[in-house]
């Protein structure tokens, strides 16, 4: 597509400075009810009602896509407001991709499609086409530029650090350039680091100078562009900007400039300054979103190099590079999943009228929070992780409504070792012989859920900051309240104790072998000594006709024999009732007895279980899972989620020693450090005692309700 010539009439705004001003208001799909409220009352209502006072003061705004269907939905007097300020040319929408999706992410015809639905949709409810665009996190990558100008985008804006790195000096990045993909244009504004980490921090006395100095080196613009939500939905923030007057004074301060200083939005600037030039900037983001990509190593080195620079370090920080955002899906395998089955399941969407819901299920699976962890909770709180799923469950149900068992192999998370790949019209599953023969993916269409959207026990750069519990005080101080990045967070004792991590991925059907006589304790904390090399090795695998059948010949450690030959064959059957079984068969192919335990792990994930809600039923009897548990002599046992309403019955063909705990993990958010129950793992274990040639079966059957 190609672009019609922007048309600009330039002036001098009476050599005053162009304050621009661009709040990005942003809620993850899924999230609940009450912590969007909460955010509307605390943030969105009072800022906006405040600027709203101003007759003179100009503003852009950008909603994400699900933050705008949630205030259609709950809040449309606060869209009736912010259409009034449009209409009155006070107001500037900016657009972005409908379900607020990172754009280097997925495929570039989605990007122009959720670009495409975004402004649609605030054009049919504002009566205006926005002409700006909010890049997703601020995550630049020079290959979406044909997107943006194929959906009609003219601008956008990026964090000052872009330009930095690409070599510009800061005093030439107080005004806007343009780039280009095959000669199309596109505007870039560079966002003002220091007016971000002012703004709402520091006194307005502070900001006030900061803008007298851009003003004075001659710049024509002053880009703010930063999170509504810390304007009373940070820590702290709510007290120091409407109770203590910040905000009050911020806006006095802005009225009472008009001397030298003009609000804008972003497309007045852009009709009234003339471009400073050409820019080209590198693949990056802002400097946090860099580090928290870094591993738990990159990331203390990254901590250690600012250290060590001291003083210096604002000088060099634009020539430190961290890591890139997708790193975060090489980081966290179950995150690579989720995006991966959501290009697998776009190729295989036929077009036409008809795949048109199926085709938004698959852009809401696209929505960016579950796919990243920073200071905010994201990939870590299960809820978004489910709704990501749910999505997904859905798409891939309309394109298997009418199938019968399909088993192929496809190397689905592209790491070069191909999945089974498992369906029909009532599930969709992946199976890894390459590790372990593990389950990693069960879909139930019916309850629109992944079974397995557990999340692993990792460490991260933070958990040293836990263990150092170096806890201060929160609050403001005379001279300000500290950002959310510079917060000092508490960490209490159990914190501390639930930094463990998992040696193996959260899967179903890992098969261990151990000694132990009671494992409970070192299993939960990541510490079975492991004898045998199923869990993780490689299987060969052949279909049948209700499943796969997965084989290896490995070996097993025993207090007697290093390498103990044993042959495991396990078989996954796929029913018609919600159900799966799992059938072993094992035979000692030694020339010695072999006798050791054997555990078959089951991670699952019902979203009331990963709220923290759930029990396990045993005939009659309902037990808590709030603490570890091990039971005797357990043929059949039932996980159930409080208020989920659904259910997962496991039946033993032999009785089993039963092990079960809640897998939880430490991590950080806004608000601080916080434990997060993210599903619930079982073990059910026998004792094998055999024979040189002798074989042990079993069979684990797994049943949906609910």
């Amino acid at each position: 597509m190609t672009k019609k010539p922007v048309v600009r009439s330039f002036d001098s705004g009476q050599g005053k400075l162009r304050f621009l001003l661009v709040l990005h208001n942003h809620q993850p799909l899924g999230n609940f009810d009450e912590v969007i409220q909460t955010l509307m009352d605390r943030a969105y209502r009072p800022l906006l009602g405040a600027i709203y006072s101003r007759p003179t003061l100009k503003f852009s705004l950008h909603l994400s896509g699900p933050l705008l269907l949630w205030l259609e939905r709950r809040a449309p007097d606060y869209l009736d407001l912010i259409g009034e300020l449009v209409q009155r040319g006070r107001l500037e929408l900016l657009s972005g991709g409908l379900y607020e999706p990172i754009l280097a992410a997925i495929p570039h015809e989605d990007r122009i499609a959720q670009i495409t639905l975004m402004s649609e949709r605030i054009r049919s409810r504002f009566g205006v086409r926005p002409r700006g665009l909010w890049l997703t996190e601020r995550i630049w990558d020079s290959a979406i530029i044909p997107s943006l100008v194929g959906a009609g985008v003219d601008y956008v804006l990026m964090d000052d650090r872009a330009f930095l790195t690409s070599g510009f000096e800061a005093d030439r990045l107080h005004d806007y350039y343009l780039t280009e993909a095959e000669g199309e244009p596109l505007a870039i504004f560079p966002i003002d680091k220091r007016l971000r980490y002012l703004i709402p921090f520091r006194p307005p006395e502070e900001i006030e100078a900061h803008l007298r100095w851009i003003a004075q080196i001659g710049g024509r613009l002053a880009i703010a562009a930063d999170d509504g939500e810390k304007f009373g939905g940070w820590p702290g923030t709510a007290k120091w900007v409407y109770d203590d007057g910040w905000l009050k004074g911020f806006l006095d301060l802005l009225e009472g400039a008009d001397d030298w200083l003009v609000s804008q939005t972003v497309s007045e600037a852009l009709e009234d300054v003339h471009p400073a030039g050409l820019c080209y900037l590198p693949t990056c983001s802002y400097v946090e979103m860099e580090e928290w990509a870094l591993g738990p190593d990159g990331g203390r080195r990254f901590e250690e190099l600012k250290g060590r620079l001291g003083s210096d370090v604002d000088r060099f920080m634009p020539h430190l590079h961290g890591g890139h955002w997708k790193h975060f899906l090489v980081r966290y395998p179950e995150a690579n999943r989720a995006h991966k089955k959501g290009l697998a399941l776009s190729r295989l969407l036929p077009g036409g009228h008809g795949a048109t819901q199926a085709r938004l299920e698959l852009f809401a699976a696209q929505c960016n929070d579950s796919y990243w962890h920073g200071i905010f909770g994201g990939l870590y709180l299960p809820h978004l992780r489910h709704e990501i799923w749910r999505h997904l469950a859905r798409a891939e149900a309309f394109i298997r409504r009418r199938q019968k068992l399909k088993v192929e192999s496809a190397d689905l998370d592209c790491d070069g070792s191909p999945e089974v790949w498992v369906s029909n019209s009532r599930l969709s599953a992946q199976i890894q012989p390459h590790r372990g023969g593990r389950l990693v993916e069960w879909t139930d269409f019916a309850g629109e859920v992944n079974l397995l959207n557990t999340l692993t026990r990792r460490p991260e750069t933070y958990h040293d900051a836990i263990r150092r519990a170096a806890a201060q005080p929160e609050g403001q101080t005379p001279e300000g309240i500290p950002g959310i990045h510079d917060l000092q967070r508490a960490a209490s004792t159990d914190l501390v104790e639930g930094l463990c991590c998992d040696q193996w991925e959260r899967a179903a059907f890992l098969d261990h072998f151990f000694a132990e006589p009671d494992p409970l304790a070192a299993w939960v904390s990541g510490h079975l000594d492991e004898r045998g090399d199923f869990v993780n090795g490689d299987w060969d695998w052949q279909h049948t006709a209700t499943g796969v059948a997965i084989t290896r010949l490995g070996r097993v450690r025993t207090n007697h024999e290093p390498n103990h030959p044993l042959f495991l064959r396990k078989e996954y059957t796929f029913a018609d009732d919600r159900g799966l079984t799992v059938s072993y068969r094992m035979t000692n192919q030694g020339s010695d007895h072999l006798r050791i335990r054997f555990g078959v792990e089951l991670n699952f994930f019902l979203l009331g279980l990963a709220l923290g809600r759930s029990f396990i039923t045993l005939g009659d009897r309902h037990i808590s899972l709030d603490f570890p548990i091990s039971i005797a002599g357990v043929e059949e046992f039932t996980l159930s989620a409080l208020e989920s309403g659904s259910q997962l019955r496991i039946e033993l063909d032999h009785p089993a020693a039963l092990y079960s705990h809640l897998v939880a993990t430490v991590s950080q958010s806004e608000d601080g450090y916080e434990r997060t129950v993210q599903g619930v793992a079982a073990m059910p274990t026998w004792d094998l005692d055999l024979n040189p040639g002798e074989e042990w079966r079993g069979q684990v059957r797994v049943t949906v309700s609910g």
